[in-house]
């Protein structure tokens, strides 16, 4: 059990439970999108590691509060993040950037669309 203030997560609704996890999720979009460089820049290793780790984090969270759309973009953000490791040139990296920018934009269209 976690303590929310003067509320633990068990006394909290299902709703209110996915409404906290939106709003953290929200959040660590910003910081996922803080990763992606200019898109003159190829995007860093670094950068793809935590993008990959705070995108698993949100995919295995995801389906369990109701939002499976949000696990498979988290997914490929993940997988993509993963793939990008191996790439070595600044042009696949620069791609990779691009890639990944637009699965942040769906993510981040499906976490309006919920909030709403």
């Amino acid at each position: 059990m976690f303590e929310t203030g003067n509320t633990t997560t068990s006394q909290m609704s299902q709703r209110e439970l996915a409404l906290r996890f939106l709003s953290r999720t929200r959040s660590e979009l910003e910081q996922m999108r803080a990763c992606l460089p200019d898109t003159q820049l190829p995007i860093e290793p670094l950068a793809m590691n935590h993008l990959e780790r705070m995108a698993a984090k949100i995919s295995s969270a995801a389906e369990a509060f109701g939002f499976p759309e949000i696990g498979v973009i988290a997914g490929a953000i993940e997988l993509l993040s993963q793939a990008g490791c191996t790439r070595s040139t600044v042009r696949e990296r620069l791609e990779l950037g691009n890639r990944l920018s637009a699965q942040l934009g769906a993510l981040e269209v499906h976490l309006e669309f919920e909030m709403a």
